[in-house]
């Protein structure tokens, strides 16, 4: 089977979750060490190490569904974003199928989302701008802070986003 030349700017991600109608936020709530088998002796320094160093050998992710954000509305709350690398970050979801939210992201997402909730003018007040977003959008921006709140607060937790 021939695949299609390749186009500057083309998305050829589908399978790997680039499709969908939504953009899903999972929080992480658990992590163990896989203990099906014992680990050989040789075996455990690479493992130790690699846990060490943050990779995730033997390591299973538990993660909980956290906040459903429909695509068109996602795409509008990234745009309220002043800063280009914090809406670049959300947006990469649509590059790449996937993204990850961890705490070294915290400090340029999460300013730049409560800069966001700052600016918009739900009861016309002077140096506000208008109502950007749609009704119900609010809550999934207010969501969306409160998830980076909680990777920012609590121990081991990050975000993985998919769409879908």
């Amino acid at each position: 089977m021939a695949t299609a030349d390749y186009k500057a700017g083309e998305n050829r991600m589908e399978s790997i979750g680039t499709s969908g109608d939504h953009i899903v936020f999972y929080l992480l709530r658990m992590k163990f060490v896989d203990r099906a088998e014992a680990i050989p002796d040789d075996a455990q320094d690479v493992l130790y190490y690699t846990l060490s160093v943050g990779h995730h050998t033997g390591v299973v992710d538990c993660f909980e569904r956290a906040l459903a954000v429909p695509v068109e509305s996602y795409r509008r709350i990234a745009a309220l974003f002043e800063k280009d690398d914090a809406r670049r970050k959300l947006e990469g979801v649509f590059r790449f199928g996937e993204i990850e939210i961890g705490k070294e992201h915290i400090g340029v997402l999460l300013p730049a989302a409560r800069l966001a909730l700052s600016t918009i003018d739900v009861y016309d007040a002077p140096g506000k701008t208008s109502l950007p977003l749609e009704v119900g959008e609010l809550d999934y921006l207010v969501g969306l802070i409160d998830l980076l709140l909680k990777v920012r607060d609590e121990t081991n937790v990050y975000l993985m986003v998919r769409r879908g």
